[in-house]
């Protein structure tokens, strides 16, 4: 009796995921969360798109290594899937599903990636008229006094 692949393994965890999905491939399987790639398996190899400081505490481990996708993406092709190794990649790929989430949601992770608000920035004349309008508890004064004392 054989125990579970590494991309059973990985199929199994990623349905417990909210929004993630797993798309068969000619080689294997991708694993998006909307059109956000995080991982995918590819016989013995999964690969994981981990945040910076998860990603080089990986490069750390046994058979892992920098996957050719990039930066930030991490090679992962245990010998075999004993309880450490099972642990470990159900780990990446729920901090990768966590990385895709961060960036669909458009807040800075720790990584500072992010869907950026090209907005934030903007110091455009209407955002200053309008605090000008506000009182010092924060409420807008529409009565139309020039004078912030009023």
């Amino acid at each position: 009796m054989t125990g579970p692949t590494l991309g059973s393994l990985l199929d199994e965890g990623v349905s417990r995921l909210e929004g993630a999905a797993a798309v068969p491939t000619g080689e294997g399987t991708e694993y998006f969360l909307d059109e956000v790639l995080f991982a995918s398996c590819a016989g013995s190899a999964a690969e994981f798109r981990l945040r910076d400081e998860v990603g080089v505490a990986a490069l750390r481990t046994p058979n892992a290594t920098a996957s050719a996708r990039g930066p930030g993406w991490v090679r992962f092709a245990p010998r075999t899937l004993d309880g450490h190794t099972r642990d470990r990649a159900l780990a990446w790929l729920e901090s990768a599903w966590r990385r895709a989430d961060t960036e669909l949601s458009g807040l800075p992770g720790p990584d500072g990636d992010g869907a950026r608000d090209d907005d934030a920035d903007d110091d455009d004349a209407d955002d200053d008229e309008d605090s000008a309008d506000d009182d010092e508890d924060g409420a807008d004064d529409d009565e139309g006094s020039a004078d912030p004392a009023d």
